[in-house]
Parts: C-alpha cells; sequence; structure tokens
C-alpha cells in the first residue's frame, strides 16, 4: 500500500500518493548519516584496543624483563617509529601560538606525560658488544701483566733480594696492569650505560616544578627506577639544541640520535647525565624541551635557531659590517683604525705622564719651602 500525503491546494484538499524511490529520497534529505552507519560498529573491538595501546605514549605497560633488551631480526625494524602522537596534545600552528602551547602546559594540575622513548633494544646491543669486547681486552692485558711481572720476578737480572724482588714484583705488576684497569672499567660504564636512558618522562607542576622520569634497572627483572629532580637541577648542554626542524616533533638529527641532560648534584659541583633518544614522542614539538631545559625565553626557544645557525648569522653580521667599513674608508680601513687606536692610547699616555710630572714638581715645591 502507497503512503498518502495530505496536501491543501487553494480551497480544496488534495491527495497525492508517494511511491517509494520518492519517498526514500524525502526520508534521506538533508542527511550526512549513512545509511548503514552503527556506533558500535564503528569502535575498535578488545584485541584490537589491545594492539592499539602498545602505540599511544604512556598507555603501554613498561616491562624489564631480558627478553624487552633482545632486538629483532632483521635490525631494521628497530629503527622503524612505533609510537603514534599522544591524543589532546596540543600543536603549534594556526589554532595555537608556541607562547599558548607553554601556558597550557604550565596549567596543568596534574604530572603530564612529556616524553616517552622508542625501545632502546640496539641500545643494548651496541652496549653489550662494546663491554663484551673491552672486557675480553682488560682480561687479556691483565693476564699479560700477571705474567710479565712473574717473569721479572723470576729472572731477577739485577739480583735483589727477596724483599726487594716482591717490591719490584708489585711494581711491574702495577705498572703493566694499567691499561688492563682502563679496559675493564670502559666496559663497566658500557654496561652500565642503559641505566642512563630515559624511557618516560613527566612534568610535574607546582610552586617548585620538578620532573619525573623512568629508566632502566641494571639487572633484568628488577623494578623500574623512578627519578624525580627538580626542573633548575636539569640543563641540556649550551650548543646541543632540542629543535633541528626535522622529523615529526622537529627533533631528528643526522649527526647526534641523542641529547644530554646535565643534572646538578650537591649545589653545582658534580653532575650526572642522562640520555634522551631523539626518536620518541614529544610533547608538542622540540622547542618545548628547549624552554624547558635550556633555560631560554619564549622567543628564543620558538625561533628555533641552531647553535650552528647563530654562529653563520653573527659571522654574516662581522662581514657585512667589514664590507661597509671598507666601502666608507676603503681597503685599508683596518690600518686607519688601528692608527686611530693607537693615536688614543698614546693620547692616555701622555696625559698620565703629565700628570705625574705634575705631582712630582708640587712635591719638590713643598720640601724646598720647608727647607727655608
Amino acid at each position: 500500500m502507497l503512503p498518502l500525503i495530505v496536501a491543501p491546494i487553494g480551497l480544496g484538499i488534495r491527495r497525492v500518493a508517494l511511491r517509494p524511490h520518492t519517498l526514500a529520497a524525502f526520508v534521506r534529505l538533508k542527511s550526512n548519516l549513512p545509511q548503514d552507519f552503527n556506533p558500535k560498529k564503528s569502535l575498535p573491538s578488545e584485541g584490537e584496543w589491545k594492539h592499539l595501546k602498545q602505540h599511544i605514549p604512556g598507555e603501554n605497560v613498561q616491562s624489564n624483563e631480558i627478553r624487552d633488551r633482545i632486538p629483532r631480526f632483521p635490525l631494521v625494524k628497530e629503527s622503524i617509529p612505533t609510537l603514534l602522537p599522544k591524543p589532546g596534545v596540543p600543536q603549534v600552528g594556526p589554532k595555537h601560538t608556541f607562547r599558548q602551547v607553554v601556558q597550557i602546559l604550565k596549567s596543568k594540575t596534574q604530572p603530564e606525560l612529556i616524553y616517552e622513548s622508542e625501545p632502546h633494544r640496539l641500545y643494548f646491543l651496541a652496549c653489550f658488544c662494546f663491554a663484551t669486547i673491552l672486557t675480553i681486552y682488560g682480561l687479556v692485558l691483565a693476564e699479560f701483566a700477571w705474567f710479565q711481572a712473574n717473569r721479572d720476578y723470576e729472572e731477577n737480572e739485577k739480583e735483589h733480594n727477596e724483599a726487594l724482588r716482591k717490591r719490584e714484583w708489585v711494581f711491574s705488576l702495577a705498572k703493566n696492569s694499567v691499561f688492563s684497569i682502563i679496559a675493564l672499567g670502559a666496559a663497566f660504564f658500557a654496561g652500565k650505560f642503559p641505566t642512563r636512558l630515559i624511557r618516560r618522562m613527566w612534568y610535574m607542576p607546582g610552586p617548585v616544578e620538578h620532573i619525573k622520569f623512568t629508566t632502566y634497572p641494571m639487572i633484568p627483572g628488577r623494578p623500574t627506577p623512578v627519578i624525580t629532580i627538580p626542573l633548575e637541577h636539569l640543563t641540556r648542554r649550551h650548543k646541543a639544541r632540542v629543535w633541528t626542524g626535522k622529523g615529526f616533533y622537529g627533533t631528528a638529527d643526522n649527526s647526534m640520535f641523542f641529547f644530554v641532560l646535565n643534572e646538578a648534584i650537591g649545589g653545582g659541583k658534580r653532575t650526572r647525565n642522562w640520555i634522551v633518544d631523539r626518536k620518541g614522542f614529544f610533547w608538542s614539538d622540540g622547542r618545548v624541551f628547549d624552554f624547558l631545559f635550556g633555560k631560554e625565553t619564549l622567543a628564543e626557544a620558538e625561533a628555533g635557531i641552531p647553535y650552528d645557525e647563530q654562529i653563520g648569522i653573527m659571522n654574516r653580521e662581522v662581514k657585512k659590517k667589514k664590507k661597509q667599513l671598507r666601502a666608507e674608508h676603503g681597503m685599508f680601513y683596518q690600518w686607519k683604525w688601528g692608527a686611530k687606536e693607537l693615536q688614543k692610547d698614546i693620547g692616555v699616555a701622555g696625559s698620565y705622564v703629565k700628570s705625574l710630572r705634575s705631582k712630582d714638581k708640587d712635591n719638590v715645591g713643598k720640601i724646598g719651602g720647608k727647607k727655608h
């Protein structure tokens, strides 16, 4: 049965019969929803959400098992970014200026995740290989030192007595063990290097701003170390800017794949270094980190001029100034400026000598008056 619509025409009433295709067009008028739209079907399933959480900063559970430190082959896969941008983080652009982005961060009342690293499996592999090689070298050098000390003791070419032979044995062992100690010490620091890698970092607002971050335990399976440091005690190196303008967060660098944060200990008497991988999630972009850890002004951080470019700008300004002076004073402007400066120095020296002579005349006059 076809539906009917009653429409007034003039003083009478007319019935209009609508066919199915005409009714469908009438119902779909100005509708933006698809005909088969179902909100529940558009949401990710439990398995999809579990997989998706592994790529959202702050959602994945970071474990300390040894299997998480072993890289997967081929190793090229370990260099591919896996973290997605965190939802809700403002970006510098048409909607927000850099000043507004910093104000949003400063106005937080709860700790805010500002950094998360990609898996550090390649770091563990490199440190393990380096520490193993240095350990082998150190043990070989230690064996050589022991062998050389014993051989000198047995040969006793200088024919010392027993007391002197033992003393010479100790000196020989200590002398030949220097390189072994250096190699074993370097192996220890190479093995300890992953404990300086920052995994996650939070900005903690308050009257005294703090930075909280996690790193790796020395022994796999141990609890995750959590370190909290006042923001004023953490600084990046003056020449190593975080912002490079390359990559998704503007932190990629072809020459250095990490940057260092220095922690001041004991009022700045000692420092401790923490390593931040440039390939990771950064809150907004790298200029925020230059503002926080570079102790720069908002204008300097927003400009994001690298240290090398700053030197280049200064050199270009110097060249421009020299070119202007050459055009005004001729080719030998440096000699002219030097002569003027020399003339000024001679004038200052002459006035100083005159003042000394006048003082001497006054003193002589006073002495002559006393004698009379």
